[in-house]
């Protein structure tokens, strides 16, 4: 099958009435921090959060009247599980989600939300899709992949025709790469509205399926990443077809850069992002010359990350920044010495988060003590300054991060 534009513009005017029309526009601080301009499109404030909804929505609207009536099935763990339960329950048709069992219990309870009937069945993503394949044939339920279908690709694609009727001046559009639906769709567009515009899309480092594809590699997908919902080891054969003949380059970035961009845009923008949607500003952090005055576009495309991951994400950040710090002081075990450093802390107007105090450290002596404590600080410049005046005193400083 041939996806051209005109069908894309036509899945647009289908589910129009039933997904957001999101918002894009320019960012002044993260383009004053990266020096180039960038302008976001923030599909983290779609229905469910994410940009899935789109194309779970389009293929639904594809079945027939048979197919609805017996219901659907995907196998999912984040957000295409939320936007097919979303749609299925405004057309009155019978969404099935087979999740894996270790499945964090916000993404099942937000699943059940939105109307989805959740199954949890494996171990992993696999074992979970033999189920779904089991249920097929035992209840004859249509299947709504992720990213290996052809309405899929034009519904993801309805993301990109918004964005380029808002602004049609961009030099670059970085675009999140897990199966391939989402640059796929968002490929066809470009190339009809924007045909200079390059399209490029991002990866995790640990998941470079389409950079062994594109640069002809044999690297090796797995492990943990913060960018789950790009956590695809295969692209899917229909989108490839399609992303072979449209895109111009693929980047991929290390977690750290991830983190950092979540941290910049809870922090900057006042926006909740998750990693697969972070990704775009990561690149830009890894590779600033290559985008250095350019104007760039951002496909934030979820922002459905789990509050703990977010906590720990944004204190991480404080900790690179120097902000917040746990200080090792060795000192001798007697009288008054707590008192030294705390008088030091309150005179520098440091915050005191935590402290600990440890006489039983075999590598010490007897007669001296370690002391941990958790500081906040102005900045490096005002942590350095603490530290100085703690060693002034003859107490030895180590530092370590709050991870």
């Amino acid at each position: 099958m041939n996806i051209d534009f005109n069908d894309i513009v036509n899945v647009h005017k289908k589910i129009k009435l039933n997904i957001k029309w999101t918002e894009t526009s320019f960012s002044q601080q993260l383009s004053e921090a990266t020096g180039c301009n960038i302008f976001i499109k923030y599909e983290n404030r779609q229905h469910t959060g994410s940009f899935k909804v789109r194309g779970a929505y389009a293929k639904l609207l594809s079945l027939s009247d048979e197919e609805k009536q017996k219901g659907v099935i995907a196998m999912s763990a984040g957000n295409h599980a939320q936007g097919l339960a979303y749609s299925a329950k405004k057309m009155n048709i019978n969404s099935n989600i087979v999740m894996p069992t270790g499945t964090p219990f916000t993404k099942i309870r937000r699943t059940k939300n939105f109307g989805g009937n959740v199954i949890l069945r494996g171990d992993t993503l696999n074992e979970s899709y033999l189920h779904v394949k089991k249920l097929i044939e035992e209840k004859n339920f249509t299947e709504i992949h992720p990213y290996n279908d052809w309405e899929i690709i034009m519904g993801q694609g309805t993301s990109c025709y918004e964005m380029l009727s808002d602004l049609d001046e961009l030099d670059a559009l970085l675009i999140p790469v897990g199966g391939g639906g989402l640059i796929a769709g968002c490929s066809i567009v470009s190339k009809k509205m924007n045909n200079k515009l390059k399209i490029i899309g991002v990866e995790s480092k640990l998941y470079p399926s389409l950079s062994n594809i594109f640069f002809n590699k044999k690297q090796v997908c797995k492990g943990s990443t913060i960018a789950e919902g790009i956590a695809v080891s295969e692209i899917g054969e229909k989108p490839l077809q399609i992303i072979k003949k449209n895109i111009d380059e693929v980047i991929t970035v290390n977690e750290m850069s991830i983190e950092r961009a979540i941290a910049m845009f809870a922090l900057s923008e006042k926006v909740v992002v998750e990693g697969a949607g972070a990704v775009g500003l990561a690149a830009i952090l890894e590779n600033q010359e290559l985008f250095k005055n350019k104007k760039v576009g951002l496909l934030l495309c979820g922002g459905n990350i789990d509050s703990k991951v977010l906590s720990s994400i944004l204190m991480r950040d404080l900790v690179r920044a120097g902000q917040i710090t746990t200080l090792t002081i060795t000192m001798p075990d007697k009288p008054g010495q707590l008192n030294i450093v705390s008088n030091i802390c309150a005179k520098a107007r440091a915050n005191v988060l935590k402290v600990e105090h440890s006489r039983f450290a075999m590598d010490l002596s007897a007669s001296v003590a370690k002391l941990y404590i958790t500081i906040e600080t102005q900045n490096q410049d005002h942590l350095k300054e603490i530290i100085g005046k703690i060693q002034e005193k003859g107490l030895p400083v180590s530092v370590e991060g709050l991870i």
